[in-house]
């Protein structure tokens, strides 16, 4: 199963990040392809929520679980139900402070494409086409993730300065 790690080092606390994190709600704000995201179940150490995300031009939806190890600042995410190409995602956010204003943002993917019906993925791919998009799309949205954090911890930050 193919697994992706991406890190940021964000000049923001801990807490900046982790409230940025556990607002899953708030992710349409920070992140230019979610549309939006819904909270269908919670509370402080899990998650199920509704995203709504542009995906190379096409809406997509999908749900995940995500549980919250707030001691541990983790958020472990299992999508539940997945988008057209995809056949399992998961992975973490992971926050580890560098001293009082610094914090290393880790983000991991394992995932893999969805089974072939008929030798078409989504009915549309081969599964070497659904495969690499699946990983440019991994590659493309962690990097952009990672860095639209970083970009609003930061802002943040100065705005409190």
């Amino acid at each position: 199963m193919p697994y992706a790690e991406h890190t940021v080092t964000v000049d923001a606390s801990i807490s900046v990040v982790w409230d940025l994190l556990v607002d899953v709600e708030g992710y349409a704000r920070i992140f230019p392809p979610t549309q939006d995201v819904k909270i269908l179940e919670g509370d402080s150490t899990y998650q199920i929520a509704r995203f709504v995300v542009d995906v190379n031009g096409e809406t997509a939806t999908w749900v995940s679980r995500r549980d919250i190890d707030a001691d541990r600042h983790v958020i472990a995410y299992q999508q539940l139900e997945t988008a057209p190409i995809v056949g399992r995602m998961g992975g973490e956010w992971r926050a580890f402070p560098f001293g009082d204003d610094r914090t290393q943002l880790v983000l991991t993917h394992d995932f893999e494409t969805r089974e072939a019906v008929d030798g078409k993925v989504a009915g549309r791919f081969t599964p070497e086409e659904a495969d690499a998009m699946l990983r440019a799309a991994v590659e493309r949205n962690s990097v952009a993730d990672l860095n639209a954090v970083k970009s609003e911890a930061e802002r943040l930050v100065a705005d409190t300065a």
